[in-house]
């Protein structure tokens, strides 16, 4: 894959990651998008270092030019507002239109442990992911679509939160705007809360409307609502 120099890169201070030089190394590792408009995960050994490349160049030119370059786009000022959070991968920055990198984290995603076994997460594992989700929204970062794959669980126990797509980054400009992004921002943040327990209680054994209740308070009502549009709109594709 080929990459213009003219490209702009930017990212946090002290990055210095070239794709470039990136592209002259061979992948230790591809994970491919789940479809075509998914990116592919690259990871890279660079100087002692394990870096993913998230990186939409091998998708069709249309999904380049939209959902590629708005996507990297957000998930850069997720990762920007975020800042050098623990329980995040460290950013390295966008370098290019549709690509960007990050420190790769060694872990395990929680969808691929299975509820009810000896070895699946306990509730400390969803303690943890409590404290993440209290950080980024302090920072003013919500998820907004946070899933079971996003969330990776080390050999440790430790716990990172990848994939920052759909991150809303709550700023309060422009004025007349204000009243509505503080609404989106606590809606998302519920949201990220609701998710949350729903994973806790599907691993746990806990009662998962009962989760959900409790998690989303007045938010609660329009995901149910959400989930049953979803539901509905399956069924007919089938």
């Amino acid at each position: 894959m080929s990459h213009s120099g003219t490209e702009s890169t930017t990212g946090p201070p002290g990055g210095g990651l070239d794709l470039d030089l990136l592209d002259r190394l061979e992948p230790a590792s591809t994970l491919r998008g789940r479809n075509g408009t998914k990116a592919d995960v690259l990871r890279y050994e660079l100087d002692g270092m394990a870096v993913a490349l998230k990186d939409y160049r091998g998708r069709p030119a249309w999904v380049r030019a939209t959902i590629g370059r708005y996507l990297i786009a957000r998930e850069s000022r997720g990762y920007l507002g975020a800042g050098d959070l623990e329980g995040l991968p460290r950013f390295l920055g966008r370098l290019g239109p549709v690509t960007l990198a990050t420190e790769w984290v060694d872990a395990i995603p929680l969808a691929r442990f299975t509820a009810g076994q000896e070895s699946s997460p306990s509730n400390e594992i969803f303690r943890r992911l409590d404290r993440i989700l209290d950080r980024l929204h302090q920072h003013k970062v919500a998820l907004g679509d946070l899933h079971h794959r996003d969330v990776l669980i080390s050999p440790r126990g430790e716990v990172h939160v990848v994939d920052l797509a759909m991150a809303y980054r709550y700023r309060d400009r422009p004025v007349l705007l204000r009243p509505f992004r503080r609404w989106l921002f606590g809606h998302l943040c519920r949201l990220d809360r609701i998710a949350a327990a729903r994973m806790e209680a599907r691993f746990t054994g806990g009662n998962m409307d009962e989760a959900v209740e409790k998690a989303g308070g007045r938010t609660s009502g329009l995901y149910r609502t959400g989930r049953k549009l979803k539901a509905i709109l399956r069924g007919r594709r089938k």
